[in-house]
């Protein structure tokens, strides 16, 4: 065939194509908002019915009895100084997976285990100080660990490839986790429930919680959402309107927007304690839809109140809060 054409003769009719697939999404995402408010009308009434609910969208093995045994765990010894004693402990959680994370604990007294989340391109290494900086982490495990509780830093797979010189892609991994039937967050999810189960087994844990910054305070929400053993918990630079975060991949699953949004998935805390923080000058997650998406959290919650809930907008960016506020009333929650 002779025939011949320029770029630009067939780009109005690409532009074209893709205006409809984003008025098609824009036209889903509005209807679900109707469907999410039916769907979801009752879930302070049938919070287990939701919970589960939650655990099957997310996928295997959250939906399933897959151990019969528990999570093994090795330790080695870090740190034993000033009152203080570090371990890098190393959890089989299911066969030939092995979730390592740090652990930091004053005696054997019973204290309360305050579980603190890193998020992208982090590491328990470096949110327990042990590189020069915490970044915009601002010192939290510290600040945590000073209000008399032991810490526990998991690692997750978000750690800086090129810092560690580990490669890998989370969306790739998690694309072929969902082929299966499951997802990257199914499983660390579940990880973290085989640690608590592990934990709370010890004579030094008392009462369990959790904090994390972006991707950590993901799993902040969804694990106190889930696992009722979290009695408090501090999810910072995250919580926003489901429809925002189109860019993560890991974090949408199918038909969850019909179904749950950040409202509806916090709401499953209820009556535990939660506490929301977002910047003012976040990029990443804008407050403002933050605010929106907590207006709904309260509507959801009209007839119990939000006296378990707190929700504030801080002057900063991604980051973790500054003020002591939120970590304060967490540790006494927990004691």
């Amino acid at each position: 065939m002779n025939y011949k054409e320029s770029l630009e003769a067939s780009k109005q009719h690409k532009e074209i194509y893709l205006r409809g697939i984003n008025a098609l999404i824009e036209k889903r995402q509005k209807e679900s908002h109707a469907k999410r408010d039916e769907f979801s009308k009752d879930i302070l009434n049938n919070p287990q019915k939701y919970r589960e609910e939650l655990k099957r969208i997310l996928g295997w093995p959250l939906t399933e009895n897959v151990v019969d045994k528990p999570a093994s765990c090795t330790s080695e010894t870090l740190y034993e100084k000033d009152g203080l004693c570090a371990y890098r402990m190393s959890f089989e959680i299911l066969d030939g997976i092995k979730l390592c994370g740090i652990l930091i604990k004053k005696d054997d007294k019973k204290r309360p285990l305050v579980i603190t989340q890193h998020g992208a391109l982090g590491s328990p290494e470096c949110i327990c100080g042990f590189y020069e900086t915490t970044g915009n982490y601002n010192d939290f495990a510290e600040r945590i660990l000073n209000r008399d509780v032991n810490i526990f830093a998991p690692q997750l797979l978000l750690w800086d490839e090129n810092q560690y010189d580990v490669k890998f892609s989370r969306s790739v991994i998690d694309a072929k986790l969902k082929r299966v039937g499951s997802s990257i967050a199914a499983v660390e999810l579940f990880g973290l429930m085989r640690i608590i189960d592990w934990f709370e087994k010890q004579s030094y844990v008392g009462s369990i919680g959790m904090a994390g910054l972006s991707y950590g305070g993901y799993y902040t929400m969804l694990l106190a959402a889930i696992e009722p053993r979290i009695k408090s918990a501090i999810s910072c630079s995250f919580f926003c309107g489901g429809d925002v975060l189109r860019e993560f991949c890991d974090i949408h699953y199918f038909d969850l927007g019909n179904k749950m949004s950040w409202a509806e998935i916090v709401s499953l805390v209820y009556p535990r304690k939660m506490y929301l923080a977002i910047g003012d000058k976040d990029i990443s997650f804008p407050f403002t839809e933050s605010q929106k998406e907590f207006n709904r959290l309260e509507k959801i919650c009209r007839k119990v109140g939000t006296d378990w809930v707190d929700f504030e907008i801080f002057h900063g960016d991604h980051e973790f809060i500054k003020d002591d506020a939120f970590i304060k009333r967490m540790t006494a929650d927990l004691n």
